[in-house]
């Protein structure tokens, strides 16, 4: 009697202990998707500050690439408005020369008609009539002539040359003044391209230092991730040690004491097989090709790991079977069991459906092994019967 009742007591122990490990095991794994949450949240929140940081850095560049087009051409003007300088001051020596000249003729000229006023009323008829002879009285004539016509060309000449230079004079001034402004304007410019960099390097600095915080919070999220994952191995290793016993399902068994996951074992798509629809580049698992809401099962006995939806897999099941060996079951319709869960093997877990990336209803099949994330998907078949 007393066996009977030490016996009832062992079995009531191993229960409560079982059922604690189940409850801690699944808090467990609800905190490490909680902080997975958290991480994945924190690098879009990352990638998204990146993002602006990449499109203000382009904004920069384009300000610089404009800043270094307008100096460019301010020092194109620079360049102009020296050769101008030059012009100008080459113009300006002849027109002092010329003005030297036209001043110094002018004189002649007024100090020959004060002679001439001092010597009385001599006319240009009187400079003729005073000639001793027909020859002198032509060369007379001609002298006189040649000299008033000279005069008069010479005066007329520098007049006109100096109101040449003069307007020549005025026009490179005037050139001067507009490449002035010129300059001015662009300097305005550049110095307002400049004040815009300067703020576009603020606000990088800025984005810099958002992405530090960023990083520093993603790296406690993943310290306290791989707390989790230590928590977790621990209870697997547990897991492992309580449960070692075979199979007690009448299903057909491969040697890994696995079943078939839905009544129909014929195999559609391969492992391995490539191709662009698949992300990896290949299919990572295989495929029974049964109907929306035919019920799939699990290949073995094992404690549900993780469940949920993604855009891949549309709603999946992950159970873990000791040994390091997942099995993950995907593309449901609906999902009948919960994260933490015990199952038995050939117990029903969900309906087969089509949600996900897919062409049509069917059950996506993966072992994972040594972990349970994609990267650590393997040939299933081994596994089934």
């Amino acid at each position: 009697m007393k066996r009977i009742g030490l016996k009832i007591l062992g079995v009531v122990l191993v229960t409560i202990i079982l059922l604690q490990f189940n409850c801690v095991m699944a808090v467990s794994q609800k905190d490490l998707d909680n902080v997975n949450s958290e991480i994945e949240d924190k690098k879009e929140e990352l990638e998204d500050v990146q993002n602006q940081k990449s499109q203000t850095m382009s904004e920069v560049e384009d300000l610089t690439t404009k800043i270094s087009d307008y100096q460019t051409q301010i020092d194109d003007l620079d360049s102009q408005i020296s050769d101008l300088n030059t012009k100008i001051e080459e113009s300006q020596k002849k027109v002092d020369e010329t003005q030297a000249k036209y001043d110094e003729n002018k004189k002649l000229a007024e100090e020959r008609l004060v002679v001439m006023q001092e010597s009385g009323d001599t006319t240009f008829l009187d400079f003729i009539l005073s000639a001793d002879s027909i020859t002198d009285l032509i060369s007379s004539y001609y002298l006189a002539s040649e000299l008033a016509e000279a005069d008069t060309e010479l005066l007329n000449s520098l007049e006109e040359e100096r109101q040449e230079v003069e307007n020549a004079k005025a026009e490179l001034e005037n050139n001067k003044s507009q490449l002035d402004n010129a300059k001015k304007t662009k300097e305005s410019a550049s110095a307002q391209l400049e004040v815009l960099k300067s703020e576009k390097n603020e606000q990088v600095e800025q984005l810099s230092q958002d992405e530090k915080d960023l990083q520093a919070e993603i790296d406690e999220l993943v310290d306290h991730e791989s707390s989790i994952k230590k928590e977790i191995e621990r209870m697997k290793a547990e897991y492992d040690k309580n449960n070692s016993g075979g199979s007690n399902s009448n299903t057909a068994t491969s040697s890994f004491g696995f079943g078939w996951p839905v009544s129909n074992n014929r195999i559609g798509t391969g492992y391995g097989v490539s191709g662009s629809y698949w992300s990896s580049g290949y299919h990572t698992g295989v495929d029974f090709p049964v109907g929306a809401g035919t019920p799939v099962y699990a290949v073995g006995d094992g404690q549900v790991f993780d469940t949920g939806y993604n855009s891949a897999y549309g709603n999946f099941v992950e159970i873990y079977h000791g040994n390091n060996v997942y099995s993950f079951y995907a593309h449901a319709s609906s999902v009948n069991v919960s994260k933490g869960q015990k199952v038995t093997k050939g117990q029903q877990i969900m309906l087969s459906g089509a949600t996900g990336n897919v062409t049509g209803a069917h059950l996506h099949f993966e072992i994972r092994t040594p972990s349970y994330g994609y990267s650590s998907c393997v040939n299933p078949m081994p596994y089934l019967p």
